[in-house]
């Protein structure tokens, strides 16, 4: 345990540096200690000097990196608070620490009491799915859309997308108006990480990626996440946006992920294409199931509200999902504060094959996503859990 520690520690102190790298702040390297026995998810003590933050080792057994670095940047702003603020004085949780949470992009429900952060923490970050209707009927048209009639399942997965688009445009209209900034508050808005588990993406992740975004009302962020019990980095996906999206999105994302490598299997004992060509498939697939959306969404009459919501003259083509969050304001804030310096980086084009591209492409316009029967059809994706 102690060569996981010295690790863990060592990753920490690398955590801590980089925040106050990409935060634009100057805080000292305290000691750093992973403590057992310990109720509280961490803390921070300004003495003896430069400072002591600790962070228990049960958090980082049993909860994901993410999580670990929420708590990592509460004790900073705690850390913030004492040394840059001068403010120490101030109740724990006051006004001063509710500004360095600010500072830090600490998420809003990671901001209070730490012992209302261990409950949190115990809870599993639960997005009350149950409590949202609209989660509940789409789960229902998706349980339909894996009916052996194809005609049937079409039309579920049609009904699933126009509920989600109703919903969203409502949501939209209802928020549109401004409204007062909240401190202590992200509203509806959350965010979500998907481990890859990968050390390196493929191509097709790009296209799976976008198509979240272009047509499931999510933001989507990648990075390097540390894995603690392997003790490397792996590639990881954020999903930011209202709860229930992050909850379709998120089973969409694995429903694909577990669909595409079946697809690709059926294909190449019907054709003989060789491994090489997998990638194009996939991208096909990709591609083809985006046109249908987008061709289901052009026919629909929302269509017509949702490039209503967009500027005069600007964002042509552009999709309802796109169009919602970019002109959602309370997303806007919460990305920014999370984020403040995004940056966009492409990747470089590749050349597809032909015939096992066109195939692909094929297949997804006749795929449907369905709610799985069970966690053998890969469907890991939680929706309503």
């Amino acid at each position: 345990m102690s060569e996981n520690w010295q690790h863990w520690q060592r990753q920490l102190l690398h955590e801590h540096e980089r925040i106050c790298r990409y935060y634009r702040v100057k805080l000292p390297t305290p000691m750093l200690d992973i403590g057992e026995g310990l109720s509280r998810a961490g803390s921070w003590r300004p003495i003896p000097p430069p400072g002591v933050l600790q962070i228990a080792g049960w958090l980082i057994r049993e909860h994901g990196w993410e999580v670990v670095l929420e708590v990592l940047k509460h004790e900073m702003s705690h850390q913030y608070v004492d040394l840059v603020l001068g403010r120490g004085q101030e109740p724990p949780h006051g006004p001063a620490f509710q500004e360095a949470c600010r500072r830090l992009g600490v998420h809003p429900r990671f901001r209070r009491a730490q012992s209302d952060i261990s409950r949190l923490l115990a809870a599993e970050r639960d997005t009350d799915a149950n409590a949202l209707p609209v989660l509940e009927k789409i789960e229902k048209l998706l349980a339909l859309a894996g009916s052996a009639n194809e005609h049937e399942a079409a039309l579920a997965m049609e009904k699933a997308g126009d509920l989600m688009r109703r919903h969203n445009l409502e949501r939209l209209a209802h928020r549109h108006r401004p409204a007062p900034r909240q401190s202590d508050t992200a509203g509806n808005c959350d965010y979500l990480v998907i481990d890859t588990g990968r050390r390196r993406l493929p191509s097709h992740h790009l296209y799976l990626t976008a198509l979240l975004q272009d047509f499931f009302y999510v933001k989507t962020i990648s990075y390097w996440l540390y894995s603690p019990r392997q003790r490397r980095h792996h590639r990881a996906v954020e999903l930011l946006g209202s709860r229930e999206n992050l909850a379709v999105a998120e089973y969409v994302y694995h429903f694909l992920e577990a669909q595409l490598p079946r697809l690709w299997r059926r294909h190449r004992e019907q054709s003989g294409a060789p491994g090489r060509e997998k990638i194009s498939y996939y991208i096909g697939v990709l591609n083809g199931f985006a046109d249908k959306l987008r061709r289901r969404e052009t026919q629909s009459g929302d269509r017509h509200r949702a490039a209503s919501l967009a500027s005069a003259g600007q964002n042509r083509g552009a999709t309802c999902s796109s169009l919602v969050c970019a002109e959602d304001p309370e997303l806007h804030r919460f990305l920014h504060d999370r984020y403040p310096r995004l940056r966009t980086v492409r990747g470089k084009a590749r050349g597809l094959f032909a015939d096992s591209y066109r195939a692909g492409q094929a297949e997804g316009n006749r795929l449907v996503i369905h709610k799985g029967l069970n966690h053998r059809q890969g469907n890991r994706g939680r929706l309503l859990g």
